[in-house]
């Protein structure tokens, strides 16, 4: 029966792993998307600020006008499509950010118990090198007080 618990432990490790993967993928997408939509947009926007020379549009002061506000409202959705995505990017970061602070308790408990771990190993260690230390110490004086009659 103690099989079962661990057994349990593992696949609900596993499946917030995955839950944790399908995030970052998603948070990855997010910001491609984004990122894209910003880019294609002031391309776009730069692109319609180009001044044409067609023959067509300067015969009257009509297609002047008309190519115009046509230029100005694509501009202006343009440029609201950019402000909704630098949006979503300031949301992405701070879902980014809780993202982290949320899941990565587990990360810096797991990371402290191993810091522990191994501090206690290396306390240990050092507490049996002082002691073999000490015991080398205390032949050396042994001997030199043997054969050489060395008082302390």
């Amino acid at each position: 029966m103690s099989a079962a618990p661990g057994a349990v432990g593992k696949k609900s490790g596993g499946r917030t792993i995955a839950a944790k993967a399908l995030i970052i993928q998603e948070f990855k997408r997010r910001l491609r998307d984004n990122v894209k939509s910003l880019n294609d947009n002031f391309f776009h926007i730069i692109n319609a600020a180009k001044v044409t020379e067609d023959a067509s549009t300067t015969k009257s002061s009509s297609g002047k006008m008309t190519e115009f506000f046509t230029a100005k409202n694509e501009m202006a959705v343009r440029a609201a499509l950019m402000v909704r995505a630098a949006d979503e990017l300031y949301k992405l970061t701070n879902e980014l950010k809780e993202f982290l602070v949320l899941h990565d308790f587990n990360f810096l408990t797991q990371a402290e118990r191993e810091c522990d771990e191994a501090l206690r190993k290396q306390t240990s260690a050092y507490t049996a090198l002082r002691l073999e230390v000490a015991g080398i110490n205390m032949d050396i004086d042994r001997e030199l007080s043997e054969n050489f009659n060395f008082l302390y």
